[in-house]
């Protein structure tokens, strides 16, 4: 029950690329961005949805209905993702980029034993979901393409951040394997060390004013997809 958009990666693929999975520097633009949307992760653990997983009180048919509409952001996604990575230069950049692409197209084709539902367009998505999917492309399609892994941080970081709020989960929980399945930094962190050491190599690459605002618009998107959940079925 981990979030499917999220990347876990292998302890082969870290050491190919001489990342770090310890939490970034302190002054690093990780936490600044992460600092600037601390009301909107509080905001999201504070959802219907997020109180529900934590005391095992979330309606199963609403958890169910969220994953059916995410599988729109998803099945969209992968896409997306091959898009950047082909616009990338950097190496690195491009095997992060690579791997999310090829995580959402193993989601995907697993997506239909699980919910029988074959594609994206089986699915009627929450308009925020919608929303969040059409905001991604533009910054995929359109943008240099280590905004992309910006706009990717939020959904690794904050489910781990709602995990670690929740954890340990209550004996008999059902969610326990939401929370368990997502108590996991390391892919976020790595998504940290690596733009921390990319802003040195390209110092002018990157502006923090404009990672910041499209950090903010993803964890935005992520908030309110959470509240969308339980509001759109009441």
């Amino acid at each position: 029950m981990k979030n499917p958009r999220r990347l876990v990666l292998t302890a082969e693929f870290i050491a190919k690329h001489g990342l770090s999975t310890a939490p970034p520097p302190e002054n690093s633009l990780f936490w600044k961005m992460w600092n600037a949307c601390e009301s909107i992760a509080q905001a999201s653990l504070n959802t219907d949805f997020i109180q529900g997983i934590k005391n095992g009180t979330l309606d199963p048919v609403k958890y169910g209905a969220f994953n059916v509409s995410d599988a729109y952001y998803c099945f969209n996604g992968a896409q997306d993702y091959l898009a950047a990575e082909s616009r990338a230069s950097d190496p690195t950049l491009r095997a992060f980029l690579y791997e999310k692409y090829n995580s959402y197209q193993t989601y995907n084709e697993e997506f239909p034993d699980t919910w029988h539902i074959r594609d994206a367009r089986g699915v009627i998505p929450l308009e925020i979901c919608e929303e969040y999917s059409g905001f991604e492309k533009t910054v995929a399609s359109h943008e240099n393409p280590i905004y992309t892994l910006v706009a990717m941080i939020p959904c690794e970081y904050l489910w781990y951040w709602l995990a670690h709020e929740l954890y340990p989960p209550a004996s008999g929980n059902l969610y326990a394997p939401w929370i368990d399945g997502n108590n996991y930094p390391d892919g976020a962190y790595a998504m940290g060390n690596f733009l921390n050491d990319y802003q040195i190599a390209h110092p002018d690459e990157i502006d923090e004013n404009t990672a910041i605002e499209i950090y903010t618009q993803a964890m935005t998107y992520e908030q309110r997809n959470f509240s969308a959940a339980t509001a759109s079925q009441s």
